[in-house]
């Protein structure tokens, strides 16, 4: 890989202007990670699939000769996001096994469970959100998307929502890296989630309930086929799977629609309100992905993707926000245009063997957060321009203000309609 050929990625820079300058290249290109770390991005959509669907290219990093030998250091900034013992780190038998044990609690109808939670979790913040009247703007991410999106985690997992507060700052050095911590810092927060999480575990151990932590307890006290890390590595790949992204989805939609009323109002006019937010959701999701960067994926011997040749030991992504802005693909794709018919055609879930377990929770929880939201606050207004979180791996805002501006009394649901929200809680 010629390094004066490769575009660098910059947690800073802005995603769309990166995206653009990736596919200018070509399909396959080669990039260079923060520290100097080289690699190839997938910048259209058959390249994305292909790389993501490659027999030959593995998510174990036993495969990358760059860390193995210690050229990509203990302390690189992204470590947290490559290496570990959970199922996102893991390739062939060995990510079969551990997906197995967790994708009954993802089938449709398990998901379709936590529907009337979801709907009663997104009321009852909702008339939070109306009793603090009008008096200032309030921050969407932090007083909605955020509590919707851990209370339903949780419950999954049957875990206290204060284990997201508690461990918060852990998981986001984790999640969105900060250039210039060392591997003090990195090694601290391991640890401290490391320990939080198993006495969690040992907890529900002696406590166990119809959840999804207990059920895989079960598995790894009955027969061993889940070893105490994977246990705990589980649970917090699926507790921060399980809102991260969901946040920035709900946010960054709202931030689109609120900056394209017309979209806005096409859904809110639809005869069809359903499929109107579906189709917003799905926009959301290609328009400004929760996900910048799908990473990553080591060749187990040399392969031709696109045209070009990927060596044994090369790391490749794929750009999920060049994927998504492709022109080849989507018309006028800076647009946020809900009545685009390529609006699905999208890597925001990843594709292949890892496409993301929780696809349909994501959907769900977004589609029941908006269209709630915009029917409760139609005249809801920007506050301030938010700004972005600076990530290689996600894309999203740090907060979202925004002044309500609620009915005074079309915001009261008709009688009999009321949500029993402690019931459903």
């Amino acid at each position: 890989m010629d390094s004066s050929r490769r575009c660098p990625l910059d947690p800073a820079a802005d995603p769309v202007d990166e995206g653009r300058r990736l596919r200018a290249m070509g399909s396959l290109v080669p990039v260079e990670l923060p520290g100097g770390v080289p690699a190839w991005a997938a910048t259209d959509l058959p390249t994305a699939h292909a790389v993501l669907g490659h027999d030959a290219l593995t998510k174990d990093p036993a495969h990358w000769p760059a860390l193995v030998d210690g050229r990509v250091p203990d302390n690189w900034e992204l470590i947290g996001l490559v290496r570990g013992a959970a199922m996102l780190h893991q390739g062939g038998a060995e990510h079969r096994r551990l997906r197995q044990l967790v994708a009954k609690a993802f089938t449709p109808a398990s998901i379709d469970a936590f529907r009337p939670l979801i709907e009663a979790l997104t009321e009852k913040l909702l008339d939070d959100l109306a009793a603090k009247g009008d008096d200032g703007p309030v921050d969407l991410r932090e007083t909605f998307a955020r509590p919707l999106t851990v209370r339903v985690i949780c419950k999954m997992l049957g875990v206290p929502d204060t284990a997201v507060d508690q461990l918060r700052t852990h998981f986001e050095r984790l999640v969105i890296p900060r250039q210039g911590d060392n591997a003090d810092d990195i090694g601290q927060a391991f640890t401290a989630i490391y320990g939080a999480l198993s006495a969690l575990v040992e907890d529900k151990r002696r406590e166990p309930g119809q959840d999804l932590t207990s059920a895989l307890i079960a598995a790894r006290d009955a027969d061993d086929r889940l070893s105490e890390q994977e246990l705990v590595e589980m649970i917090f790949l699926l507790l921060i799977g399980g809102h991260d992204t969901t946040i920035h989805l709900i946010t960054s939609t709202v931030h689109a629609l609120l900056s394209h009323p017309k979209m806005l109002a096409t859904a809110m006019e639809s005869p069809d309100a359903d499929t109107a937010w579906t189709a917003v959701v799905e926009e959301g999701l290609r328009y400004a992905p929760p996900v910048r960067h799908i990473l990553l994926r080591y060749a187990t011997h040399d392969i031709e993707i696109a045209g070009v040749t990927v060596a044994k030991g090369d790391a490749v992504l794929a750009s999920v926000v060049a994927v998504g802005r492709d022109g080849a693909l989507h018309t006028d794709p800076d647009s946020f245009d809900t009545t685009r018919p390529t609006n699905r055609e999208h890597i925001a879930f990843g594709h292949g063997a890892h496409f993301c377990l929780g696809t349909r929770l994501a959907r769900l929880e977004a589609h029941t957060a908006l269209k709630a939201l915009f029917s409760r606050f139609p005249h809801l207004t920007l506050a301030a321009e938010p700004q972005r979180i600076a990530s290689i791996s996600e894309q999203g805002l740090h907060s979202l203000p925004v002044y309500l501006h609620p009915p005074t009394r079309s915001a009261v649901r008709e009688e009999g309609t009321q949500v029993n929200v402690a019931a459903a809680l």
